[in-house]
């Protein structure tokens, strides 16, 4: 600043550099979301063309469930468009996931620069965590929605003469939401391992919460779970729980590591 109170040429080089710097974020932003956006559309287009196999695999559980209740099963659509859509959502949700990885690269791509060395290296072994728990949640959900619908489906035979008419839509979504919360539940436990890293969370903290913990994971499941049976919900609970437990370890090596980077810093 100049001694009149007019900014110095050095001043407004500086504001240049940030305007420049800023600009140029946000045009590799721009570029990455768009590499994104046809990563999806291509890998969308792919799943139109599995479809029939995307669809067979959601509806095996159902399949194995009719089978052992022994109910007649007709699909039914509630209008003539509604095809499409069904085939649309679902090449579209699979194109997404067919193209997270690339998705996931383009957003490191983009974050990693602004991470120091240190920063960086938790990352090296949480996203492969985060990403196993996320397909065994997956995997969990797909093993246990032929008990669930097997449950359900016990009562058809109820009413003699029976017929079920199910809607494909109304069914896809329920096989993505129940795999989907899966596999979201089971990230709890790179969320407490975040917290810790923050300093927000310590493991004997944990130890002394174990019984709340159960409370919160049993309501969490009795809300969340899809189907709202008491199958489903035992079946996230008690693996949810054995995450908790196992966290508590993983927390505590985050704690002794903070605690021999202060010793030596």
């Amino acid at each position: 600043m100049a001694a009149d109170g007019k900014p110095s040429v050095r001043d407004d080089d500086l504001d240049d550099d940030k305007r420049m710097e800023l600009s140029e974020h946000l045009a590799e932003l721009r570029t990455r979301i768009i590499r994104s956006i046809v990563y999806a559309i291509i890998a969308s287009i792919a799943g139109y063309f599995m479809f029939n196999r995307i669809y067979r695999m959601l509806y095996n559980p159902m399949a194995r469930a009719l089978g052992e209740a022994h109910v007649e099963f007709r699909i039914a659509f509630g209008h003539f468009m509604e095809p499409f859509f069904v085939v649309l959502q679902i090449s579209v949700i699979a194109g997404l996931i067919i193209a997270s990885p690339l998705i996931i690269l383009e957003m490191w791509g983009f974050i990693r620069p602004a991470l120091t060395r240190r920063e960086r290296r938790p990352l090296r072994w949480i996203v492969p965590l985060s990403v196993t728990l996320f397909c065994a949640g997956v995997l969990l959900a797909y093993w246990i929605a032929q008990f669930a619908m097997s449950f359900f489906l016990e009562f058809v035979p109820m009413f003699p003469e029976a017929v079920l008419y199910q809607g494909p839509k109304t069914y896809v979504l329920f096989m993505l939401k129940l795999m989907g919360i899966f596999g979201l539940v089971f990230q709890m436990p790179v969320v407490l391992m975040f917290l810790a890293w923050a300093g927000l969370l310590r493991s004997d903290a944990m130890k002394r919460s174990w019984r709340h913990a159960i409370v919160a994971i049993a309501f969490m499941g009795l809300m969340i779970t899809p189907s709202n049976d008491a199958f489903t919900m035992l079946m996230m609970v008690v693996p949810v729980f054995g995450l908790y437990l196992g966290s508590i370890g993983l927390v505590r090596l985050i704690e002794k590591k903070r605690e021999a980077a202060q010793a030596s810093g």
